[in-house]
């Protein structure tokens, strides 16, 4: 007896064509609690000397900042130290009157940045 495998299409056509209240609920619990894993396997690979990319964060204006994270506060919400390329120093001193001394910099050590906030890239 073979295992039957389902698609994203059959996964998306039955919440198009049949689901319910409940299976919708039961489809956005099971999402919810999907992307929490994955996020949180992502912060778990987060580690000094690993070039990231800061996303998903409030302020917004330290979205898409880069650099390497330089430290990790291990306590219970683990935030990073990220020092920041040349190119993200200066988008960091242009956005924020409070970081302007930034401009012209090659780098600067962002603190507190969540871990579940940095990720890793490729480069």
């Amino acid at each position: 007896m073979s295992a039957s495998v389902l698609t994203s299409s059959d996964v998306v056509g039955f919440i198009q064509e049949r689901a319910d209240e409940h299976d919708l609920t039961t489809v956005i619990e099971a999402v919810k609690a999907r992307r929490q894993m994955l996020r949180d396997q992502a912060a778990a690979a987060v580690k000094p000397g690993l070039e990231v990319v800061i996303d998903d964060i409030s302020p917004k204006y330290l979205q898409g900042l880069r650099g390497v994270v330089k430290s990790i506060d291990s306590g219970r919400k683990r935030r990073a130290v990220v020092t920041l390329d040349r190119e993200s120093t200066t988008t960091l001193g242009l956005a924020s009157s409070k970081f302007g001394f930034l401009v012209g910099r090659d780098s600067y050590d962002l603190d507190g940045i969540p871990v579940t906030c940095c990720k890793v890239t490729g480069a």
